[in-house]
């Protein structure tokens, strides 16, 4: 396969990247040129991707990271300059959403791991990176969000809310950062 566009020696991390979306962006980076580190909860989950792209003669590093614990969010951008020496691109893919129903029925403790998840570790990953970004004067952001965000949902309520809030953290992040040579785009898979 023959890449769109090269990455060559760029740093990516990408989160949820041990199945799915994230696997996917993780796989297509590699075959552009970039060093990436594949992070989910478990090493275990992630080591078959980063396998697959060690296989094709890419770089890559397993980082497991729950990215609801700020530490474990502190970990990830501390290795991945432990190993790399720097970080040119991040993917903020992981997420969750452990309810399915009406808002009415979603308990405080549900809410916040959700925001939590989905809202505040992308912003508080983004912040760890900005900076060194900023100082380069080159860098790129994505948010995974989704089309929930983009409307009304029946049964994806707090879900479609927080990947509402992802529109907004990105463009918000764009405002502050652009001017020192950042990119921050969000995607809306669907």
């Amino acid at each position: 396969m023959t890449a769109l566009f090269s990455l060559q020696d760029k740093v990516a991390i990408v989160t949820g990247s041990s199945r799915g979306i994230g696997r996917a962006i993780a796989l297509a980076m590699a075959d552009c040129g970039a060093k990436v580190v594949v992070s989910s909860r478990k090493a275990a989950s992630c080591e078959p991707v980063a396998e697959e792209i060690r296989a094709k003669g890419g770089t890559a590093a397993v980082i497991p990271c729950n990215i609801s614990d700020n530490a474990q969010l502190a970990n990830l951008v501390e290795e991945t300059r432990k190993i790399f020496g720097r970080i040119d691109i991040l993917v903020c893919n992981a997420a969750s959403n452990p309810v399915y129903g009406s808002m009415a029925d979603v308990s405080d403790d549900a809410f916040d791991k959700i925001i939590g998840n989905n809202v505040r570790s992308n912003i508080k990953l983004s912040h760890m990176v900005l900076p060194e970004m900023a100082e380069r004067g080159d860098g790129a952001i994505v948010l995974v969000s989704s089309i929930a965000g983009l409307s009304g949902s029946k049964n994806l309520g707090v879900y479609a809310i927080s990947k509402a809030a992802d529109f907004q953290v990105a463009r918000n992040l764009a405002v502050e950062w652009s001017p020192k040579g950042v990119r921050i785009n969000c995607l809306a898979p669907g």
